[in-house]
Parts: structure tokens; sequence; C-alpha cells
């Protein structure tokens, strides 16, 4: 069984350091590498470590002669899951700019001047003197005698009428007035209250509570011996003792509880009551007044008084009269002619220039290259684990009789 596991182990090992041998070859076929952190070896806590495999059970041949020595004892592995971080290598494909050199014509323009003619027409002024006439009208001021209404003050008499309020006899009269004065009666009146009233009422509470308690019970336990077992003797079998063992455990206990509470209850109660009652009686009372009266008189009489009149008189009145006037004037007459003539200009105009130029241009073209990363792998590493052998066991089978083999069991587990 040792073997077989050792030799699975050492295959597993040569499998995995020639993956790694061949990656690590082919990045140098290419310069442009990049090369990524070490590789590093850590265990993955969240990976579950498989259950180790149980110790196989011992058989032992009888030696030869009675005097041999015990077999060594036998090995178990259990495997762990690890992590580890290797490098692989990737091509990666990428745009790389070009730059490179192209042929191109570059056109200008040039400025070309032309010595011309040309004929321009224009306006040339002609001015003229002719006589002439001018009419207007002047302004004239003149008098003459014309009636004119004017407004004065002039004394006159208007009938006035009037309205005058005069008194009459007194004469005496009689009126009532009334007045509210406040009342209080005294009365006795019935009155509903709510009183509140205090009673006991028995209750009971239940509730659960946790007792913890402790509970012995026996435990079956391997006697470890002090001192190694002797090699040559013969086979002890294994001693088993109970062992008492203590343990506290929490049990639940059902407690039962009593108690009073006061509980308020309201009744209506009819007490009597001495209230004063506010009212209002109206009271009359007899005054007299002496009451005089007024009349209303027409009046009618003439009052002296000024009227702003108009009144019509002869006046010199000066006023403006326009003259007609004529005069001999010297006018100048304004006239146009078309006259042509020579002139001379520059003509310009451009000439187009091409000339052979070279210029860089750049270029995205696709190219490939290989980087180096790290990546996780999961691998099984074998962890030994001695397995304890019990001493063989002999039996005698005559003086020089057959020696055979025995099987020991393993501990009892309980």
């Amino acid at each position: 069984m040792k073997q077989w596991v050792v030799g699975l182990t050492a295959i597993a090992l040569l499998a995995v350091a020639g993956s790694v041998g061949a990656v690590e070859d082919e990045p140098k076929k290419d310069k442009k590498v990049e090369e990524g952190p070490a590789p590093k070896v850590e265990k993955d806590e969240a990976v579950v470590t498989p259950a180790s495999w149980p110790c196989p059970p011992a058989y032992h041949a009888a030696p030869a002669y009675h005097h041999g020595c015990a077999p060594a004892p036998a090995m178990s592995y259990s495997y762990q899951c690890v992590t580890q971080y290797q490098t692989r290598a990737r091509t990666v494909c990428e745009y790389v700019p070009v730059k490179s050199t192209i042929d191109a014509v570059e056109i200008s323009y040039e400025e070309v001047k032309t010595p011309k003619t040309r004929k321009v027409t224009f306006l040339k002024e002609h001015r003229e003197e002719r006589p002439g006439k001018r009419v207007y009208y002047k302004a004239v001021t003149k008098k003459r005698t014309e009636n004119v209404w004017v407004c004065r003050w002039v004394d006159d008499t208007v009938k006035q009428t009037t309205y005058e309020c005069k008194p009459k006899a007194p004469r005496e009269e009689t009126y009532y007035t009334y007045e509210c004065r406040p009342t209080q009666t005294k009365k006795t009146i019935q009155v509903e209250s709510c009183e509140a009233v205090l009673t006991k009422q028995q209750r009971t509470a239940c509730y659960t509570v946790n007792d913890i308690q402790a509970v012995t019970k026996l435990v079956p336990q391997l006697v470890q011996q002090p001192c190694p077992p002797d090699p040559c003797a013969p086979a002890q079998p294994p001693q088993v003792v109970c062992v008492p063992q203590t343990s506290y455990q929490c049990v639940p206990r059902t407690v039962l509880q009593s108690y009073s509470v006061d509980v308020v209850n309201y009744q209506r109660v009819t007490k009597p009551v001495d209230v004063v009652v506010h009212g209002f009686e109206t009271v009359k009372k007899e005054n007299k007044r002496m009451v005089t009266e007024y009349e209303t008189v027409k009046v009618v009489k003439d009052v002296p008084v000024k009227v702003y009149k108009a009144v019509q008189e002869p006046r010199d009145v000066t006023y403006c009269d326009w003259e007609k006037v004529e005069e001999p004037i010297k006018e100048t007459v304004i006239s146009y002619k078309e006259e042509t003539r020579e002139e001379p200009y520059t003509e310009i105009t451009y000439k187009e220039v091409r000339k052979p130029v070279k210029r860089e241009c750049t270029t995205w073209q696709m190219q490939t290259r290989t980087i180096c990363e790290t990546v996780p792998v999961q691998v099984l590493v074998p962890v030994p684990t001695p397995c304890p052998t019990p001493a063989p066991a002999y039996y005698h089978h005559g003086h020089h009789g057959h020696h055979g083999g025995a099987v020991i069991p393993g501990p009892t587990c309980y």
C-alpha cells in the first residue's frame, strides 16, 4: 500500500515539473516576453481537505526463529489540496502605430501682376448762369377801426329767494325707557358624576426557567502504558477503562406564580349641588321732556349785485397782411455730360505651383506578442501519517513445528 501511494505521488510531481519546464522554455523564443511576479505557494483555506485514508490492517508473518524482531510500523497518507501559482505564456493581439514616409504633392498659389489699361466713363459737371425772377410774399403791418366786444362790471338788482327756519311754540312730550337688570336665584340641582373605584383581582403568571444540572456519564478510555512494549514479549490486548465524565445541561422548568393587581372601575353617582342661576329682568321707566319744533318759511327779496357784461365799442386794430414782391435774380444751372478716358490698372492673377515633398504617415497594424502571467493551480500534496502497529504474537506448534502468522485486531471504538 505504501509503495503504491509513493509511486502515484512521484508520477504527479513529475507531470507538474514537466509542464512547468515546458512553459518556461516557450518565452525564450520571443525577445518581447514580459515576465510577471515569481510564483508562490500558499494553502487555500477555503478548500476542504479530504479525510485521510484509514490505516490498513497489519498482517505479520511469523519469523523463522523464535527470537525475531517486530516489523517497522506501517505509514498512511492523506492528501491536502494546495493552491500553487505557476507561470503561463499567453499570446496577445494589439494594434501598434507604424510610422512611414510617403511621397506627396504640396500645392501653393503665386501672385502674378499684369499692367493693363481700361476705358472709364464718368459724368462731368457743367455750370451756366441765366437771368431769372424771384416772387415771394412779404409781411406788412396795417391799422383799421373795428367794433370790439369788451366785458365790463355793471351794477344790477336781482331777486333772491331764500328759505328760513323759524321755531314754533314748545310742547311737553312723555316717553318711556326700558332697563335690563341682572338677577341671581339660588337653586339645588341633581348632578351625575363618574367616580373611580379600586378593586383587587387575583391573576396567575406562567413562565419557564432554565436550570443547570450536572449529568455524569461513563466514557471508555484506553489505558496508556508508561513504558514502551517489549518487542520480543508476547502482545498484550489493549486495556479499556470506563471513566466517569460530568457535563452540565440546561433543563427547562415551568414556574406558576400568583399575584394580585388593582383594577380601576368607574361608576355613575348622583349628588345634590347648590348653584346660583344668573338671569335678567326688564324695568320700565317714564320720562318727560320739552320738544321745540321748527317750520321752514320762504322769503323773497331784492339783492344788489355786480354783473360782468359784454359791451360793444369801436377801437383801432393793428393787423398783419401779406404783399406779393417780384425781383430779378441770376441763377446757376448745373448739368452733367458723359465723357470717356483711359486709365492704367494692374491685373492680379494666381498661378498654381506643385512641389513634390516627403511626409510622415502613421498607420495602425495588428501585431502579436507573448506575455507571461501567473495563474493559480490546485495540486494534491500527500501528507504522511504513521499508523500504530501492535506487537506480533508468536505461537509454538511443537519444538520444530510450523510457525504461522496471526491477525491482531486494532482498538475497539465505543
